[in-house]
């Protein structure tokens, strides 16, 4: 440490290298500085840390580190000036400041720690950074960096490098502050650095506003390429113009003068416009949707009712309810073509030919046939189109399947209408309102077109797999026909006519190549497919198709599939009937309940055990079935005196009722009347009929409702082998309906309170 003369100066930031001036008539002002001069002395540079002569009162008014100077040179100039070039040599660190006379200071300093640890490092990254700062700073690439790449000293490149660099004020003083060469050099690297980012930002952001230029400037040039060839198109067509061509078709459409009126101006518009790309791609969009409309164009019907039931005959086996209901609609529309068209909805569970019945129709009145698909859809402008404000507008699929057809009146399929959804973007099933009231389609308005359509001559048809998702309203507008499941001999008969041709012929191979027998088709339907309709029935005979084409390409020469080596090509059987109890149980009961896939029975068990009168369900039941088997036990206990029940047996034992296949959700009403016979039959340990089935809900009073799925559950009750089966009274007429292949071999018992039930089934 040293002692040194002290000059105070303000608002510099002061680097080894950089000359500093002051300047006075007074020598006394300038007194320390020629004493240091005359003596060879080195001064101590000091910055104040405010210009503020109020704020200079103690010891830390000063910076803490300085820089050591010594005067160079001492002019005085004819006016008396004297003038006085100090050149800063070498940093410093303040230790003590002593106030020795007036505005006279001597400091004791500490020179800048120069340890050499991470110079050779630290030169190395600074050098690469020059080298990248370099390309921001023209000046500094051609005047100073081949210079400083040459200096192989830390302290003294920092020396040379923060004289070249553009420095402010603040990071003058931040690198001032620095303690070490290092920690100066990270400063430095972080400016040049800053410089760097700054420069990359400004060259992409040029780069983007050169390609969006470029682009426009293409854009446009295009444009005009694209205006020029559609005016010599429209000149080899005739016309002299694009608008010309349009102002033609507009004479051609059949449409009120109001309307015509409003696309006149559209093509006026498209005039001017011509050269804004955007806005008139717009209008054309617009303008080829409206012509390509076929306004007041109409197929004629085939009014041949025979001919309509051969093809629908031809097209489908069974389904003679649907197939009379279709048929007395179209004799409807024969001799009343100006009428209301009815909305006809299909609804029945996969697999049973809605769809192909929809075709079979359009087929047979000789229409054009066209199919939206409302799964999923939620956005209420795929209905009624987005208005044409918005970016991207397009019409409806009601309007896009007119258009696609070419004519005012095709058949139009809503497929899966019982999956529409609801969402922000609005409800497609009220959207459908509109166009499915035979009152208000004739006017049906798109958001998109604009134009009002006249929908009435649509023939609309929806399918559905369920109703329950189905909007009242809109199920309202519909006329429903019920597609139930195919019987085994209905299957038997479609697997033979239809889909054993079809996977032959799809997987290439001839029907003199191979053959199903009857019998192999009954088991495919017995044993591997469990299922209302017959899409998985198809599947297995394409699988056993696909087999027997590999093996033709191997060298077998033809195929006959029998009983016995179906399961050689399908593996092990897949389908498992319940098969009923043999001997009369206490306690156990066979019910009857509709599934997804077909009827199935529903095995019913209950155990009485010495307890405190709790009643446990289990066997996976949902709500509904549980309020079943409370509603049974209430009953039960209202009857116990008629069945010899003592009247304190509730309170003192517990009851289990179980449903086996827990893994299987249970619900729906249809099982009261099987669980209260349960119930009876475990407490008053009477045995029930092994060869009696049954369904009904029941009440508190005992008394038996209907139920749906008839046709289902009697299926599921002759593969089970049952013989006699109770069925609620008012469904009598559904009975009727059905054909004697399912009720054949039944003794069908109608009842309508529990007590006839419990006659059947109970043995005394």
């Amino acid at each position: 440490m040293n002692k040194l003369k002290t000059i105070l100066i303000k608002g510099q930031v002061i680097f080894p290298g950089e000359i500093i001036g002051f300047s006075a008539s007074d020598r006394e002002k300038l007194k320390v500085q020629l004493e240091a001069y005359e003596n060879n002395e080195e001064l101590l540079l000091l910055r104040f840390k405010s210009d503020d002569e109020l704020e200079r009162k103690d010891s830390a008014f000063t910076e803490i580190n300085g820089v050591i100077a010594k005067v160079e040179s001492v002019k005085t100039r004819d006016n008396g000036i004297i003038e006085v070039a100090i050149r800063a040599l070498r940093r410093a660190k303040l230790k003590s400041l002593d106030n020795y006379a007036e505005n006279e200071y001597e400091a004791e300093v500490e020179e800048y720690i120069q340890s050499e640890e991470g110079f050779d490092r630290m030169l190395k990254s600074l050098q690469l950074t020059m080298r990248g700062y370099s390309d921001t700073d023209a000046r500094f690439k051609n005047n100073f960096l081949n210079e400083l790449l040459s200096i192989d000293n830390l302290p003294e490149l920092l020396d040379r490098l923060r004289l070249t660099l553009n420095l402010d004020y603040d990071k003058r003083k931040s690198i001032n502050a620095a303690k070490t060469p290092v920690e100066e050099s990270m400063l430095l690297m972080e400016i040049m650095s800053e410089a760097i980012d700054r420069k990359e930002i400004a060259e992409k952001i040029k780069s983007e506003v050169d390609k969006d230029i470029s682009k426009n400037q293409r854009d446009y040039i295009l444009r005009e390429h694209l205006k020029v060839i559609q005016n010599e198109m429209a000149k080899n067509s005739g016309y002299e113009t694009v608008s010309d061509e349009y102002e033609e078709k507009l004479k051609k459409v059949k449409l009120d003068d109001e309307h015509k009126e409003k696309l006149k101006k559209d093509i006026s518009r498209l005039n001017t416009a011509s050269n804004n790309g955007a806005e008139g791609n717009v209008i054309r969009t617009y303008l080829d949707t409206v012509f390509e409309m076929p306004f007041g164009i109409y197929s004629e019907d085939n009014n041949d009712i025979i001919h309509a039931k051969k093809i629908l005959d031809e097209d489908h086996y069974g389904l003679e309810k649907v197939k009379d209901r279709i048929l007395e609609y179209l004799s409807v529309r024969i001799l009343n073509p100006t009428g209301n068209s009815p909305i006809l909805c299909l609804v029945g569970p996969p697999g049973t030919g809605k769809t192909s019945i929809a075709k079979s129709v359009a087929k047979a009145l000789g229409r054009k046939y066209v199919r939206i698909s409302l799964g999923g859809v939620g956005d209420e402008a795929e209905i009624r189109g987005h208005r044409r404000t918005y970016v991207g507008a397009m019409p409806g699929r009601i309007v896009e399947a007119i258009k696609n057809a070419k004519v005012s009146n095709p058949l139009i399929l809503l497929d899966e209408i019982d999956k529409s959804s609801r969402d922000y973007k609005g409800d497609v099933s009220s959207a459908l309102l509109e166009v499915l009231d035979g009152e208000q389609n004739k006017t049906f308005r798109d958001r998109y077109l604009e134009i009002p359509l006249d929908l009435s001559k649509v023939l609309f048809i929806a399918t559905a797999n369920t109703l329950d998702t189905i909007p009242r309203p809109l199920l309202d507008r519909m006329d429903i026909i019920e597609i139930s499941s195919y019987t085994e001999n209905e299957k038997y008969h479609i697997a033979k006519k239809y889909l054993a041709p079809k996977e032959i012929r799809e997987n290439g191979l001839k029907n003199k190549v191979i053959n199903f027998s009857d019998k192999a088709i009954k088991k495919i339907i017995h044993n591997y497919t469990r299922e209302s309709g017959v899409r998985n029935l198809s599947r297995r005979i394409g699988d056993i198709c696909r087999k027997c084409a590999r093996e033709l390409l191997e060298g077998k020469k033809s195929f006959k599939i029998t009983e016995k080596n179906v399961r050689k090509y399908l593996g092990k059987e897949k389908v498992r009937y319940d098969e009923i109890e043999k001997e009369p149980q206490v306690g156990m009961v066979t019910g009857l309940a509709w599934t997804s896939v077909g009827g199935d029975t529903l095995s019913i068990e209950v155990n009485v055990m010495p307890g405190k009168g709790v009643l446990t369900l289990t066997g996976n039941m949902g709500d509904v079935m549980k309020e079943s088997a409370g509603i049974a036990k209430s009953l039960v206990r209202s009857m116990a005196k008629e069945y010899g029940i003592e009247d304190e047996f509730f309170e003192k034992h517990d009851i289990h009722l179980h449903i086996p296949e827990g893994a299987v959700p249970k619900d729906g009403p249809s099982a009261g009347v099987t669980m209260t016979t349960a119930l009876i039959s475990a407490i008053s340990e009477k045995k029930v009929r092994a060869d009696v089935a049954m369904t009904g809900e029941i009440t508190l009073r005992g008394k038996v409702l209907p139920i749906g799925g008839l046709k289902e559950k009697l299926l599921a009750a002759r593969l089970a082998g049952v013989k006699r089966v109770c069925v609620p009274k008012e469904n009598e007429v559904d009975i009727f309906e059905l054909s004697a292949e399912i009720t054949d071999g039944l003794e069908i018992v109608y009842v309508q309170d529990i007590k006839e039930v419990l006659k059947v089934a109970l043995i005394d």
